[in-house]
């Protein structure tokens, strides 16, 4: 049984607007018109908005979900269109998790800092070293980092997953790093005095350098007191960010 525009809105939960803005956009046509005019679509109409609703949760443009009812539609999932939209996708949210993965991380280091110029009498009950705690508790889920380079293989074709990559990575397992964005520019401080870190930082930026993978501004690397910073900028910077936690927490 067909159903009117006013149906097949009321069964998903918009207005029948949404739905003539769909049609629109290309998105969602009505299978039929009525005798006077009237759109009318098959059952399986329901089946399409959900997905475009959902697909739209997920951040998806118009024009992607487009692309991604296609392969859905015809279950054809293997089109070069329909995998390079999932990646970019990908790529973007990757890119949002990694800004709050490195707020969160900084943030348990800024409250340990905090409890350690804490002057209460010892063995005080505190509110806030429960806090702590229980932040601690919990910290940053991170996958190991050959999880991570085997992502880099498959979005970015990374340089790093090669042996000499592997070989200069290895020397910076463990390694406490403070991280913090500017602008599009990812600042790392590594936290040491080691000539063996600062020669593998020196090694890792120059391995990007030559990267013919994927073009990027080289990586900067400055002494200072505190250690070394490593600042790497452009489209995938966010990348170093994601590798030098799961580093951190990677003791080999």
């Amino acid at each position: 049984m067909m159903l009117t525009i006013g149906q097949l809105a009321d069964r998903v939960g918009v207005r029948t607007s949404t739905l003539r803005y769909y049609e629109q956009e290309k998105l969602l046509a009505p299978d039929d018109r009525s005798e006077a005019g009237y759109r009318l679509y098959e059952p399986e109409a329901e089946q399409k908005l959900r997905f475009i609703q959902r697909a739209q949760r997920l951040g998806f443009s118009l024009a992607d979900i487009r692309t991604l009812l296609r392969g859905w539609e015809t279950g054809n999932l293997s089109d070069e269109a329909i995998i390079a939209t999932a990646k970019d996708r990908y790529h973007a949210l990757e890119k949002q998790v990694t800004e709050l993965l490195v707020l969160q991380h900084e943030l348990e280091l800024f409250l340990q800092d905090l409890s350690n110029r804490d002057e209460q009498p010892a063995g005080a009950d505190s509110s806030f070293d429960q806090l702590l705690a229980r932040i601690c508790a919990n910290p940053v889920a991170q996958p190991p980092a050959k999880t991570m380079l085997d992502w880099l293989t498959q979005y970015t074709g990374c340089i790093l997953t090669s042996q000499a990559g592997q070989a200069i990575l290895d020397k910076l397992r463990g390694q406490h790093v403070h991280i913090w964005q500017e602008d599009s520019a990812y600042h790392i401080l590594v936290v040491s005095q080691d000539a063996a870190v600062a020669q593998a930082l020196e090694d890792l930026a120059m391995l990007e350098a030559n990267c013919q993978t994927h073009s990027h501004p080289t990586p900067e690397l400055i002494y200072n007191d505190e250690g070394y910073l490593f600042i790497a900028r452009g489209e995938n910077a966010f990348v170093f960010a994601r590798l030098f936690l799961a580093l951190e927490q990677d003791r080999g």
